[in-house]
């Protein structure tokens, strides 16, 4: 295995497991690796907007007879009947082993996991799948959407993720009625687009396998005029043009032209008009497209030039005209293509280094008549040069070490990170992680997401990363041209923006552990939820503040907790039975949201976290944020330190009294969980520090409890004092710890994680599980025969 394929893998590894590792237990090493593809796809513009969503639906055999780890509803249009349709649906399986990424699947694993997707495509077009839990809220609207639409998808996409290597491939599923492309995307895939830094993946066009002669296109070569390219003429039958749309839909288009097209619709009535009535005119109508490539393949048949493959095919001029010759005969029966013609200027870009420079300028030119000259997508913008700069020599302080230093790394372009570090000597390169945290680094879209979150515009950042970036340069472009870059006010504000959003969504909770609800539906919330936050305070919230102390203030944290459950709750009732990842896309629904009544007045129990208004328009002259997180562990001790008879007597006592505030269900869920040894949801440790209050004003109340309980009380660990004592624990001590399990391997692997992952987390001040704390103690207790005692 080549070097850079190995150090690949190295960096993927430890990649999904920090992304497991950020949201603790209960996370699945499959679905970190799903969220990391799908990043990916956003990045290339693959499938923008595409959600991680798992399920597993069992057979009565024990195996399974369906499965899904992902999905993404998108080219979404509206018909002249005011309905809304989806052009595409992609789907996303996954296989993953873990801690192999070597491996080979096989065949029969191949199309077993194929056909479990198709199981699923299948039972939802036909609307069997009614047997879905409630809970599972985005699920269950998914199910609905695809039954609802049926078979008037355009495209369906199986995007088929494997942690290893495949040597198979499988172009189509069959099902009648719709076309399903498969996708497979391995390890050899993932890196040839992290190694190319593209920002998308090339598309090759076989010319021969679409003409309807099955010679390819004729054209006519332009002179020889420039080293850096190529330049041919051709006259594209419509239907080719159709087809070409209906495979590859928006990638066929360059970033500026897809993110023009989404604005405008696919299609434009004159367009459609002369489809319909003047088939024959188009040609002198029309202005054709413009295109680009990497590299053409031609071959001379009967004395004329015919173009028979391309490679990184890109159209960056003419995508309204190529959706509307698809759109037009989809919905238009008596729309006849074959009498129509396009003429393509084509330019062969032939220096692969100049070709992402000269692609973007070309598409800029080529629509200087219309508003994609406005949108610079690429890293060159001379805003992002600035943030960058920035973020190479402002220093922060360590909020667990405020002797200690380092920086947030901003990614201008795709892998910076990772080539700035190779790039140095072994002893810089532990320098440089050292002051730049792999866990402090942020991309091009994380700009675009903390600060539409901070101007109040969660229905753009519910939209997908690529249509929220593409909003985002939209309002920053009259400042790029008038040279007002960022300066200290907005990189502080920047800054402050992804602490605040880092710690509302590390408080939403994690799937299978302490999630508030749905985690499907956690970055919905979480975007929703900041917004609100800022909207209820004003934008007066001392950004700052949290910018200086490098993490949030715990009756921040406590609010933004309230909201989170408050939000999640809103928008699953306001969707009413509708897709929530559809619902959040939409202005209206924000606006409901703001008009929602929340139960306290932010201006009043965060006064002591506020500037004035007038320091809030000084500091927007320059910008300005930040935010951060930490954990609970004191409450949760109390809660179980009031022990198991009391919480079965509780919920005796709320059957009885039926006290204001506290409903049964939530006593219920923590009885049960005290009982199992589970970890507590952030819910229920409001619940239960609500009720410790109550009965801290009502003392006699805790016997009385427990004497309607016939429970026995067992001993409760002191996790508090746990963790002060394993937060005593020094570097040296921590070396011994390690040190001596690795020669006596008296922890299995899962032990030796969880005590890395406490240890980690006790070091940074991280927020850490109760289970996890209980259990690296019961694991260090094994050390007192070796002379170690905790």
């Amino acid at each position: 295995m080549e070097r850079a394929l190995r150090s690949y893998i190295d960096e993927l590894k430890s990649e999904v497991s920090s992304l497991v590792y950020s949201d603790g237990e209960g996370v699945s090493f499959e679905d970190k690796f799903t969220e990391y593809c799908i990043a990916v796809f956003e990045q290339i513009g693959k499938s923008e907007g595409a959600r991680a969503l798992s399920y597993i639906h069992p057979n009565n055999q024990g195996g399974i007879d369906w499965k899904i780890n992902g999905y993404c509803l998108k080219d979404s249009f509206k018909e002249e009947n005011g309905k809304t349709y989806f052009g595409t649906l992609d789907l996303f399986i996954t296989s993953y082993r873990t801690d192999n990424y070597e491996y080979n699947i096989t065949k029969d694993e191949y199309l077993k996991s194929l056909a479990q997707v198709k199981r699923f495509i299948n039972a939802a077009l036909k609307r069997h799948i009614n047997y879905i839990d409630p809970s599972n809220t985005e699920l269950n609207e998914l199910v609905k959407a695809i039954g609802k639409q049926g078979t008037d998808f355009d495209r369906i996409n199986v995007y088929y993720l494997i942690n290893g290597f495949s040597n198979h491939e499988k172009e189509r599923i069959e099902i009648a009625g719709i076309d399903i492309y498969v996708h497979t995307w391995d390890i050899s895939r993932l890196f040839k687009i992290n190694e190319s830094n593209s920002v998308h993946e090339p598309i090759e066009i076989d010319f021969e396998a679409f003409s309807a002669d099955g010679k390819g296109l004729q054209c006519l070569q332009v002179p020889n005029i420039d080293e850096l390219y190529d330049c041919y003429l051709a006259i594209v039958p419509g239907v080719v043009l159709a087809k070409l749309y209906k495979e590859y839909s928006n990638e066929l288009l360059e970033s500026n032209v897809r993110a023009f097209l989404g604005q405008t619709g696919v299609y434009n009535k004159g367009i459609k008009d002369t489809i319909r009535t003047k088939p024959h005119m188009f040609l002198p109508y029309n202005n054709g497209i413009t295109a680009t490539a990497e590299s053409v393949e031609t071959k001379i048949d009967e004395n004329r030039l015919v173009i028979t493959r391309l490679n990184d095919f890109q159209i960056v001029n003419g995508g309204q005209t190529t959706a509307s010759l698809y759109h037009t005969q989809k919905k238009f029966k008596d729309a006849d293509l074959s009498r129509i013609f396009v003429q393509m200027k084509l330019t062969v870009i032939k220096d692969r280094n100049q070709k992402n420079l000269e692609v973007p300028n070309i598409s800029r030119f080529a629509n200087s008549q219309n508003k994609v000259s406005e949108l610079d997508l690429s890293s060159n913008n001379p805003y992002f040069i600035q943030i960058e700069n920035m973020s190479r020599k402002k220093y922060v302080i360590n909020p667990e070490n405020r002797n200690q230093s380092y920086l947030w790394f901003f990614e201008r372009a795709n892998g910076q990170y990772r080539e700035t570090l190779n790039k140095q000597s072994p002893s810089d390169q532990k320098k440089f992680k050292e002051q730049n945290p792999s866990q402090l680094k942020f991309v091009k879209s994380d700009v675009a997401k903390f600060i539409n979150l901070w101007e109040q515009e969660p229905h753009f950042v519910s939209q997908g990363s690529q249509k929220n970036f593409n909003h985002f340069i939209k309002k920053i472009s009259d400042k790029v041209a008038k040279n007002r870059l960022p300066g200290d006010n907005f990189y502080k504000k920047l800054i402050a923006n992804a602490i605040l959003f880092r710690t509302t969504d590390k408080l939403f909770g994690r799937k299978n552990a302490d999630a508030i609800g749905d985690t499907n539906l956690k970055s919905f919330t979480v975007a929703y939820t900041i917004s609100f936050f800022y909207f209820l305070t004003g934008n007066r919230i001392d950004l700052w503040k949290i910018y200086e102390a490098q993490k949030v203030d715990d009756v921040i944290s406590d609010t933004l907790r309230k909201l989170l459950i408050f939000v999640h709750r809103h928008l699953i009732a306001e969707a009413n039975n509708t897709l929530i990842s559809e619902y959040a896309k939409r202005e209206s629904s924000w606006k409901k949201l703001k008009d929602a009544v929340f139960m306290e007045d932010l201006l009043i129990t965060l006064d002591e976290h506020l500037i004035s208004e007038e320091e809030k328009e000084q500091r927007e002259i320059e910008l300005e944020v930040d935010s951060s997180s930490e954990d609970n562990i004191f409450l949760v001790s109390e809660i179980r330190k009031m022990g198991i008879k009391f919480w079965d007597g509780f919920l005796t006592y709320i059957a009885k009294v039926n006290p204001d505030g506290f409903d049964y269900v939530t006593a219920f869920d923590i009885l049960k969980k005290l009982k199992e040894d589970k970890n507590l949801m952030s819910r229920e440790v409001s619940f239960g520090a609500k009720v410790i209050s109550y009965v801290q004003q009502h003392p006699d109340l805790v016997a009385e409890i427990k004497a309607l309980s016939k429970m026995e009380e067992r001993e409760e660990l002191d996790i508090k004092f746990i963790y002060d004592r394993l937060s005593l624990l020094s570097k040296e001590e921590w070396r011994r710890i390690f040190d001596l399990a690795s020669q006596t391997k008296i922890f299995n692997s899962l032990e030796l994680a969880n005590v890395n992952s406490v240890q980690a987390a006790l070091i940074k001040k991280g927020a850490v599980k109760e289970q996890a704390v209980i259990k690296a103690y019961e694991s260090l207790q094994k050390l007192s025969k070796y002379g170690i005692s905790i």
